[in-house]
């Protein structure tokens, strides 16, 4: 369950970035960050990026990507341990939900960071870059 959640938010990420990132597959940006890494270095390079902005974009990502794997880690068994609550004759309503409320918080801390690099992607494109993006963005949305 929290698996999938991560990869969801994994994707989106990856569409807000870059726009161009949603071509693709979230399991294998979640099971091969360099493919990842390559996938958005190519699109900076295909908008005229410099080496100063793709190096920069590259930290961002690799610590939204480090950011991922945390919570992903630290999730490990989870869903194991909440369907076998749930199945449970008395399942534990309040660990239940105490359970629901920390990875709620948890997720939107992430999302929020990774809003912020995002914005920081931003700010290290030029205006003519981020249009090209832009273009590129909706000639995508509209295949």
């Amino acid at each position: 369950m929290m698996k999938n959640v991560v990869k969801a938010v994994v994707a989106v990420v990856a569409v807000a970035s870059l726009g161009t990132l949603a071509a693709c597959k979230v399991s294998t940006m979640a099971q091969d960050p360099k493919q990842l890494k390559a996938h958005v270095d190519s699109k900076l390079r295909g908008i005229g990026a410099t080496q100063e902005q793709r190096t920069q974009i590259g930290a961002i990502t690799d610590r939204i990507i480090a950011d991922c794997t945390e919570i992903h880690r630290n999730n490990k068994g989870l869903r194991q341990k909440f369907i076998g609550c749930l199945l449970l004759d008395a399942p534990n309503k309040e660990w239940l939900h105490q359970t629901v409320d920390k990875k709620t918080k948890e997720l939107a801390g992430f999302a929020h960071r990774t809003v912020d690099g995002l914005i920081e992607v931003s700010g290290t494109l030029t205006p003519g870059q981020r249009a090209e993006l832009k273009k590129q963005i909706e000639s995508h949305s509209e295949k």
